[in-house]
């Protein structure tokens, strides 16, 4: 049959809800992600930590188990407020690594491919693009810190009884509001530095280097002018006198650990100054159109 012969009739099917259509993003970003079978066997190792800190609560718990190892009930260290923000400390640098590897990749394929003015042109806003992007880290992120600290938390809770978990239900908030905060700050950094660079090496190698060479710059910065605010550029130690103050670190060990250099409302405006420097960069970046300039 000639093609000007047949009836052509718009789609007539079951649309996607317009408050959902960021999950498809989010769906083939982790679809992607896991195709790797490296990413996937660190995801896995991931996870690690959290069945330690398992068996740890267990044995602690265990007059059988504490007999193997030469141990009374009085001996065993106390878990609590220090004991999971170590946790979500090894779990955090762990993520960290799970993002540097993954994260640029989701985003800077499209600038390379030139894929984002495809997006971009369906029904689809710049908010839901990002939204769709930024979902899949914290998706990961979650499955491997707050969530876990939260089941140890209630393991812990059932094993110690008294109503531990009722007096220490602050705990459990602080867990969730620690772990959200350094996902938010890891998931725009990245995203942000993927979106300027557009080069995935390049990228994981600045978001690398961010953590690891502005601390430098900001101890030279102390060095030179006998001071302590060039640690705000370490953002590493910024989420550290957050947490301190979010699990009640006493103020002799907060001192002992040098969390007290700089006041907390410093940490937390470095924090959020950092994350709306990282959405306003997305911003000037993800448009529906380019300029190629020849």
């Amino acid at each position: 049959m000639a093609v000007y012969k047949r009836t052509y009739k718009a789609y007539s099917g079951a649309l996607t809800p317009a408050w959902s259509r960021f999950g498809v993003l989010a769906r083939y970003g982790l679809k992607t992600l896991f195709n790797s079978r490296p990413f996937t066997a660190y995801a896995v190792l991931c996870l690690f930590p959290f069945l330690f800190g398992l068996l740890t609560i267990y044995v602690f718990h265990n007059t059988a188990a504490l007999a193997l190892v030469n141990l009374r009930p009085g001996q065993t260290p106390i878990i609590g407020n220090y004991w999971f923000m170590a946790f979500l400390g090894i779990e955090a640098w762990m993520s960290f690594l799970l993002t540097a590897w993954g994260a640029p990749g989701m985003i800077s394929r499209d600038f390379a491919n030139h894929s984002i003015q495809l997006y971009l042109s369906r029904p689809l806003s710049q908010v839901e693009y990002l939204l769709g992007k930024v979902s899949v880290l914290g998706i990961l992120l979650s499955c491997t810190t707050w969530i876990p600290a939260l089941i140890l938390f209630v393991v812990q809770a059932q094993l110690q009884g008294n109503g531990w978990g009722w007096a220490n239900l602050w705990l459990a908030g602080s867990i969730v509001v620690a772990a959200l905060l350094g996902i938010a700050l890891i998931s725009l950094l990245s995203m942000a530095l993927a979106v300027w660079v557009r080069w995935r090496i390049a990228a994981t190698a600045l978001m690398i280097g961010t953590f690891f060479l502005l601390p430098a710059f900001g101890g030279i910065f102390d060095l030179i002018l006998r001071t302590h605010w060039g640690r705000l550029l370490n953002f590493s130690y910024v989420m550290m006198v957050i947490w301190s103050s979010l699990f009640r670190v006493p103020e002799q060990q907060r001192h002992i650990a040098q969390f007290d250099l700089i006041p907390l409302w410093s940490a937390w405006a470095t924090v959020f100054v950092v994350c709306a420097i990282c959405l306003w960069l997305l911003h000037r970046r993800l448009k529906a159109r380019e300029v190629e300039r020849g």
